[in-house]
């Protein structure tokens, strides 16, 4: 029997539960309230490109527009995200490097804000 990655993430998903699950090709899909979804929308093809110059380009060229869909976040706090961003559209016009350490940040702020439960979920 051939196992394929695409079958490992199928099954993983299927196992781990969550906020999300796997289709037949491994790709994640997110149970995300409508502002969070369209900010996770222009933030995930700039994250998972590949590093480098053109991912840098990217990421500066999508910064407003992420500030902008950050800050429309009502379902969620998005202060740590908004700071976040901040810093990556700070790093773009100063031009000084860092890109994808800010990235990074911003990333991972997304991440705390996706994992935080509402108030009447928590126990």
């Amino acid at each position: 029997m051939k196992i394929s990655t695409g079958n490992i993430l199928l099954v993983a998903a299927i196992l781990l539960g969550g906020n999300a699950f796997a289709d037949e090709h491994g790709h994640m899909h997110h149970n995300f309230s409508k502002d969070v979804d369209a900010f996770h929308a222009v933030l995930a093809p700039v994250w998972h490109a590949r590093p480098g110059p053109a991912r840098t380009q990217d990421a500066c060229d999508k910064a407003g527009e992420m500030a902008r869909l950050a800050k429309d976040i009502r379902s969620a706090d998005a202060l740590q995200l908004n700071a976040s961003i901040n810093v990556l559209k700070g790093k773009c016009d100063g031009g000084k490097g860092e890109v994808d350490v800010a990235l990074y940040d911003v990333h991972e702020a997304f991440h705390r804000l996706i994992e935080v439960r509402p108030a009447s979920s928590k126990r």
